[in-house]
């Protein structure tokens, strides 16, 4: 199959633009032929006229690389774990394969390398996990939020139908007991501690539980914990999250509560 200018082209874009892997080639003595952006920039942007023609030793600091470009040779590949020193003495973690490169009548021309940056690979598995943490969790089921204030309601009521749950709003306790009864599907109250309209979230989520002893219930007030266990206004061991809170925060809290076992 012949190969045409435009694919050898694009072969060779792709290798020198590819940002993941260095890939350096190498002559039958291991000297440095040509490299792509991710070599260069591993080895501190150098100019190329600083690192062609210079062995890769200079660089690689690893076991005998004499013996691994010879075992490359023998079984075709040779893996190796080692540090490329960089710009200013700065050294890299290196996870390297080696490749011997021969012509048609097998004879060897040179060797291909490609090296991953083990540090690199090491903080962008770290990144995606902290990502992952910090990501709000998608939820399904229904929440009842009671809370007086009209904005903190639609500001909740938007968010968590981002979220993928169903939200039924109360401004008061009176209304929030009449929802409870019209909607028996109801899986979480979500209640401000202290509202208007003669009852508060501890009335409210009693009133419930007294009609449905297994409802999931989750606090939320400007005051802290010790403040409101000392005024009666919840019980020990009650699920609160402290005003302000974050959208994220209160996601993965209610998340927690659903999951978790009567």
């Amino acid at each position: 199959m012949m190969i045409d200018a435009n694919s050898r082209q694009v072969m060779q874009l792709f290798i020198e633009q590819l940002s993941e892997y260095a890939l350096i080639a190498l002559d039958a003595d291991g000297r440095v032929l040509s490299w792509n952006v991710r070599a260069q920039a591993i080895l501190g942007d150098a100019a190329s006229d600083e690192i062609i023609g210079r062995h890769i030793s200079e660089f690689y600091k690893t076991e005998d690389i004499a013996a691994a470009l010879d075992d490359a040779v023998t079984w075709g590949r040779h893996e190796v774990m080692g540090h490329v020193v960089g710009a200013h003495g700065v050294e890299f973690e290196v996870h390297g394969l080696l490749r011997p490169v021969c012509d048609v009548q097998n004879r060897l021309l040179g060797f291909g390398m490609l090296a991953r940056d083990v540090d690199s690979s090491k903080r962008l598995t770290a990144n995606k996990a902290e990502t992952a943490a910090n990501a709000p969790l998608r939820g399904q089921g229904t929440i009842l939020v009671v809370d007086d204030d009209d904005l903190v309601r639609t500001e909740i009521q938007e968010r968590l139908t981002s979220f993928g749950y169903r939200v039924i709003e109360a401004s008061n306790g009176p209304e929030a007991i009449q929802l409870l009864a019209d909607t028996p599907d109801i899986d979480l109250l979500f209640t401000d501690v202290v509202m208007p309209g003669g009852m508060n979230g501890r009335q409210v989520a009693a009133e419930a539980r007294r009609v449905r002893p297994n409802l999931k219930v989750l606090f939320t007030s400007g005051y802290c914990e010790e403040a409101l266990l000392q005024a009666g206004k919840i019980e020990a061991n009650a699920a609160l999250v402290v005003k302000p809170y974050r959208m994220n925060d209160l996601t993965r809290k209610m998340h927690a509560l659903m999951e978790a076992t009567h």
